[in-house]
This record gives C-alpha cells, structure tokens and sequence, in this order.
C-alpha cells in the first residue's frame, strides 16, 4: 500500500511561515515607496529590517526563502492584489542576500528590470560577492547596465556559473570576458543580440600595439587560419585596411582571456551567432566540452573541412547535437569529435547504422525520423552491435497517418544498460519469442501513439527498478492484465521468503500513468490502491473505464485512508516531469 500524507516537517512549517511574513514586508515597503522614494526606503529595510533576518537565518535557508518568498511575490497576495510593477523583490534580496549565498536566480519584470535595474546591480556589487551561479531571467528582451554590470561580475570572484538568456548582447558579452575569469558555465541561448562580434569579444582582448619587422615568415596559427572565414565579423574597418596599405606601424594583437582556459558548457543557441562563430569558440576553448542546444555542429564541422584543412582537431566535446545530417557530415562530425557520450540527431539523412561512428555514445536522441520500415530495421541492426553502451534512448519518429510499429522487444534485448527511453510517433508492440533478460537499471520510459496491452505488462515484468511509466494511449489493456502483476504481490509476503517482487508495478512504481485506457475499471484501481508500495501517481482515470461513482469512490478511499497518492488529470501527459 503506498504512503500515507504526512504533514510537513517542523522545518518547513517555520520556513513557510517566514516566506509568507516576508511577502508581507516587501510588499508593504513596496506601499511604502510610492508615499515617499524608493531609495530611501531601501535605505531603511537595509538599516532596520535586514541584521534580524541575517542573523536568524544560516545562509542554506537564506538560499530557499529566497527562492520560495520570490515565486509568491510574483502570484497574488492573500487579498487577490497582485504586483504589476514595483520593488518588492528587490527589497527581498536588500533584506537577505550576503556574501555568503551561493546561488541566486533573479526574474526581472518589467518595472523592476528597467527602473530598478541600478539598484540591483548595485546590490549584487556589494552582497552577491560570494556568488558561483547567477541568472539573471527575463521574459523580453532588457537592456543591461554594462558598466554596472561589469562592476558586479568583477566583484564575485568565484563564479562558475552564468545565465543571460533572452538579455545578453555583444557589449554584455565582452564584459563576461574581461570580469569573469573562473566560468565554467555560459548561457546566453535565445538573446538575439548576440552575434559573432560578441562571442570574440568573450574570448579575445584586442590590442594595438607597435608594429614589429618580421625577418622571417611565421609559423600559421589556427586564427589566421580563420580569418577567410571570419570576414562577416569586419574585424577591420575599410579605414584601418587602407592605413595599413600606406605603412602604418600598427598591428593587431590578440590574446585570449582567462575563461578560455576555464569554459567547459557555451550555450549560444537561438542567437545571432553563426557556424564561423561556433568554430572559433572551439578553436579559443579547446576543452569546451559542450555547446548545449546550439543544433548545428554538422554545419560547422563541414564549413572547417572546407576552410580549414589540416585544422588542429579532434575537439574537447563530449555532447553535441546536428540537424539534417548527411553521410559526409556525420562522419565529418566523428572525426572532429571522437569523444562525444551525448549525442541528438534531427532529420537525420543518413542510414542508421553510421551511427556506430561514435562508439563512446551513452546519450541518444534521434528526432523527426523518417517513418520508413527500412530505416528501423537498420537502427535494430545498430542496436544489436552498439545498444549495450547506451543509457538513455529517445527516438520520435514523423507523424504519419499509418504510424510504423516499434517493437520494444528489439529494444529490451540489446539495450541491456538503458535508465531511460522514450517513443513518439510510432505505435508500441512486443513479438512473440523468448524475453530478454530483465533490465536491472531502466527507470523511466514514456511511449506516445497506441502501446499492446502484452507491451505495458512486459515493461512492468522486465524492468523491476522502473519508477515511472508513462502511455499514451492502450486501447486493449484490461482489468485482467493488471491484476496478474498485482497478484504477485501476495505471494511474497511470507515474512520467511527473502525474494524480491519481480515487477515494479508493486514494488518501485511511483506514477502509473495511460492518457487513455478504457478498459480498466475503478476495482482495478483500488487494488493497485492496497498492492503498489510506492505509487505516488496515477492517470488519467477520466480516459479510463470508470464512471462518475467509480471516480468519487477512489477520491472517498483516498481521502479516508490518507494515502499519499494524486490523481493526475490529462495535462500531466503534457506538462508532467516524471520522466525528465
């Protein structure tokens, strides 16, 4: 039987009831402004309301009531009034940010992301010193401080971790360069702004020094290697060509910042930042170890076979993702990048079996794939040489309207390491023959279009870790399917018999979830209600075969028993995160 609801801990009652007290104050302060200035009444909760809550709170739950006091400040107060624009979380991080808080996400909206922005920055100069990941969010696009920004950044020595999305620029992005020595991490994905100027400005400091006679011809280096394909950038102006033609004793000197030697994870995807950017950050950070959603690293390595022949490679990258990938750039892309573990495909043009040119891969995802009985005969004939290597599997095949069918069995059998698969596109079905040995580490899997009934109960057979199963729809699973799993259960509960249950629907299942099984009835449900020891989750028994006295039932048992199970509604198909 799962758990019973229990109330939470003394902990978390007292840390709600200062976020709510908290609300409370920045939104009265926020009150309190608009009577006199908002400077001054910074000024005050910095001298008056600030020493009781540094000094009562550790920095830990600083951390959280933060976070916790920021998502209520942004939905309405307890009388149904709602910030449309004011100070309010700003005066929160006035009263509880210190040198000691570690982390910090700030969602700026309009009024506070304009007005106040001077006031912010200010701030984190002065309390986020002690900082090693900050994001600044924002829904729209916000032009940023730089000089104030440059004085805050300067000032958090330690840190590693840095989000602008949707907000950076060219300008923001060469004062990350100069202030932040130590970042491990960058994203700037979504800020259009960003454009290939920027991202050298990031890695490079640009000089003019005195021109020095060369006696000899230097060696070529990887940047001028680079320049033919640089030329968008317009590194020189027309007027500094000519000078040059006319003997000018100035060159340019280019020398890499200190985060190239740091930089592990670039995310400039969704920016203005073309494949010719891409590849001379991978030249400047030679162990960048991933470019997150950026979706193009075919073109890229197929712009540097073509520009850049005997270029330094192969690169640092661990993850790397392409679209439209052709025979000759996927193979272009092994070569460039022989160490990659993660690797996503869109639209791939090429067949299935040239994916075991990355033969270190754990992470697969291949999307938009043709909806062809020959190329999934070709990818079994892949999984059967290379799917013992892998750990988690997406594959979304293109919507048709006579969707092929995956047979899991093929999966099952030859991906014997896989935690995690999931399916879309295609119908689910397992073959007659022999099963394959269990799956001792698959924990999640999601299946999209129409799943057997024989699929479903072999998945809850032979995969007894399995905590989440979602389906999108079993037109043939029955109350008779469920209970044979469920029955188990009663065999092994002689206290004598040390054997563990063999399916995980009783026994490490927490959300069961089918969008639409309508052949599985409310007695069904409450016997899996007694039997599932860890179910959390269950839907989406609207879809299901009950009726209204049938749901009305299971809420009454659920409620008089106090078990700590949620029924969840058709949007958890959509919006639920079992699976992440």
């Amino acid at each position: 039987m799962p758990g019973h609801r229990q109330p939470k801990s003394l902990e978390r009652l007292s840390l709600g009831r200062v976020c709510q007290q908290l609300d409370g104050t920045c939104r009265r302060l926020q009150v309190l402004s608009q009577e006199s200035s908002a400077a001054q009444v910074l000024a005050y909760a910095k001298q008056t309301i600030r020493p009781y809550y540094i000094n009562a709170l550790p920095a830990r739950l600083r951390s959280q009531v933060i976070e916790e006091t920021s998502k209520m400040l942004y939905g309405p107060a307890s009388d149904g009034s709602t910030l449309i624009s004011g100070p309010a979380p700003l005066y929160l991080l006035a009263l509880l940010l210190g040198h000691d808080i570690k982390q910090l996400k700030v969602n700026l909206c309009c009024y506070y992301g304009c007005s106040h922005q001077t006031s912010l920055l200010k701030l984190l100069a002065s309390e986020g010193i002690g900082l090693e990941s900050l994001e600044l969010a924002r829904s729209a696009l916000l032009r940023l401080d730089c000089k104030l920004l440059r004085c805050a950044l300067l000032n958090m020595k330690n840190l590693m971790s840095l989000t602008l999305r949707n907000i950076a620029s060219d300008v923001v992005l060469q004062v990350v360069g100069k202030a932040c020595p130590k970042l491990v991490h960058l994203d700037v994905a979504c800020s259009r702004q960003v454009t290939d100027v920027g991202l050298k400005q990031l890695l490079l400091q640009v000089e003019l020094r005195d021109k020095v006679p060369h006696t000899a011809m230097q060696e070529p280096t990887s940047w001028s290697r680079l320049k033919t394909l640089l030329s968008k950038l317009k590194m020189r102006n027309s007027k500094s060509e000519k000078k040059e033609k006319q003997g000018v004793l100035l060159e340019y000197y280019e020398s890499r910042n200190f985060l190239c030697d740091t930089l592990r994870v670039l995310n400039v995807a969704n920016t203005g930042v073309t494949s010719t950017g891409v590849l001379l950050a991978l030249v400047h950070v030679p162990q960048l170890e991933s470019l997150a959603e950026y979706s193009h690293m075919g073109r890229v390595v197929e712009i540097m076979n073509k520009g850049l022949i005997g270029f330094k490679t192969p690169f640092s990258l661990t993850q790397a993702r392409s679209c439209r990938t052709t025979p000759v750039r996927l193979e272009l892309l092994a070569q460039a990048c022989p160490r990659v573990e993660k690797l996503h495909i869109s639209e791939p043009h090429h067949p299935p079996e040239a994916l075991r040119l990355f033969p270190y891969v754990t992470s697969l995802s291949v999307h938009s794939i043709p909806s062809q009985r020959e190329w999934l005969e070709g990818f079994y004939d892949y999984l059967r040489t290379n799917g013992h290597n892998l750990r988690e599997l997406n594959l979304r095949i293109t919507q048709n309207e006579n969707p092929i069918q995956v047979d899991l069995k093929e999966v099952f059998s030859n991906c014997s390491n896989l935690r995690t698969f999931t399916n879309d596109g295609s119908n689910i079905i397992w073959t007659e023959g022999a099963d394959p040995p269990p799956l001792k580490y698959l924990k999640k899997i999601q299946l999209g279009r129409i799943v057997s009934a024989v699929a479903i109960t072999k998945i809850l057979s032979l995969a007894p870790e399995l905590t989440a199963l979602h389906v999108h729809s079993c037109f043939d699973l029955t109350n008779e399917h469920l209970e044979k799993l469920l029955s188990i259960s009663n065999k092994h509960r002689n206290p004598r018999k040390s054997d563990k249950c063999e399916n995980s629907l009783v026994q490490n299942l927490t959300c069961f979830y089918i969008y639409e099984a309508s052949k599985v009835s409310a007695t069904t449900v409450l016997n899996m209600f007694k039997n599932c020891k860890r179910l959390r989750k269950i839907g989406n028994l609207a879809n299901w075969g009950l009726d209204c006295e049938g749901v009305r039932m299971l809420r009454t048992t659920l409620t008089r028993a106090n078990l700590d199970v949620d029924l969840c509604p058709g949007a958890h198909w959509f919006c639920g995160n079992c699976i992440q």
